[in-house]
């Protein structure tokens, strides 16, 4: 087969291949590709056959019969229409859209957290002209530390029962005690408020204190001895009551040197109401007593005689007097002593 490119294809028998090449060469003028080596071998007539397949490029146009690059009549010569090649088309490719970005996100900045007061608001008990120290801390979410003045707001409740100052060292107020009450103390900083609860007590502080109960009403020595309290801790006292100005467990020393036998009933009264107490005992066991007090307790303490001893079946506290007509009419029959306990004679 010889294909003229551009128009024809021509089918040629082996005579005429030899011409059906030099007309297509001469029509364009040059071959594009040289013909394959010829195949031979023997046939039964003792000629060499081969079929050749090679392509032609026509260069220039030419219209008409291609019959005439037969020559030779060649039967086997069959002519075939080729349609001319389409026209080119160019078809511009745009690139693909760029896909659209998302919308950046910005981070959500963490809150900044309010600042918060810290300060012991344990209940603080004074007597009038003591004074209490506060340490004021503020945590601003980057850990503690003491607060300037002008960052915190201290007001007291009642000036007239306590007044608050600041101290000498950062982050210091002062509590100063006034007259007997009870108040709160404020510590505002932003949203955070703390609030302390103060209490002014009457009478003294003392660290040793003696609690002496005298059995007889009407008369007698008033020797003070008969039924002793002896301990030591921070407290207040007034004559009539003994009011605790911390936390603090303390042991209580019973004694009796009275000829007489007692009941004793005692407790701790905390400021909320909460009464603790232990059973009833008898004086002369002179036991040792270990009883927890919070600032602001008070002791609560009395004494009646056993057996009928001196016909008094009276229980007799804190803050009791002689109400029989007498020489001692009026006076005490509990006396609460600054570090002094009467535990000696009979």
């Amino acid at each position: 087969m010889v294909t003229c490119r551009g128009r024809r294809t021509l089918r040629l028998g082996s005579l005429v291949l030899l011409a059906a090449l030099t007309s297509c060469g001469e029509e364009s003028g040059f071959i594009t590709r040289e013909l394959a080596p010829p195949v031979s071998g023997p046939s039964s007539s003792g000629d060499v056959t081969a079929d050749v397949t090679a392509d032609v490029t026509v260069r220039g146009p030419r219209d008409g019969d291609l019959a005439d690059l037969d020559p030779l009549g060649d039967p086997e010569l069959k002519q075939a229409a080729v349609p001319d090649p389409a026209p080119t088309q160019t078809v511009e490719v745009s690139p693909p859209p760029a896909p659209t970005p998302e919308p950046a996100i910005e981070p959500t900045p963490a809150p900044v957290p309010d600042p918060v007061v810290i300060v012991n608001t344990a209940p603080v008990v004074l007597t009038a002209g003591q004074t209490h120290p506060v340490v004021v801390s503020i945590d601003d979410g980057s850990g503690a530390r003491p607060a300037d003045s002008s960052e915190i707001a201290v007001t007291s409740q009642n000036p007239a029962i306590v007044t608050v100052s600041n101290g000498p060292q950062p982050g210091q107020i002062i509590i100063v005690a006034v007259n007997p009450g009870q108040t709160q103390v404020t510590v505002v900083v932003g949203n955070d408020t703390k609030a302390i609860s103060v209490q002014v007590v009457p009478g003294i502080p003392v660290i040793r204190l003696g609690v002496n109960f005298e059995d007889i009403p009407s008369g007698g020595d008033l020797d003070y001895n008969d039924a002793v309290f002896c301990f030591a801790g921070k407290f207040a006292h007034d004559n009539s009551s003994v009011v605790s100005l911390g936390e603090q467990t303390v042991r209580i020393n019973v004694t009796n040197r009275s000829g007489c036998d007692h009941f004793i009933s005692i407790a701790v009264v905390d400021s909320d109401g909460t009464r603790r107490e232990i059973p009833v005992f008898r004086s002369k066991t002179q036991p040792v007593l270990d009883m927890l007090f919070h600032a602001g307790s008070k002791l609560d303490v009395k004494m009646r005689v056993a057996n009928e001893c001196l016909q008094n079946t009276t229980w007799v506290g804190l803050g009791s007097t002689v109400t029989v007509q007498g020489p001692n009419f009026g006076r005490p029959l509990v006396e609460i002593l600054n570090d002094v306990c009467r535990t000696t004679g009979s």
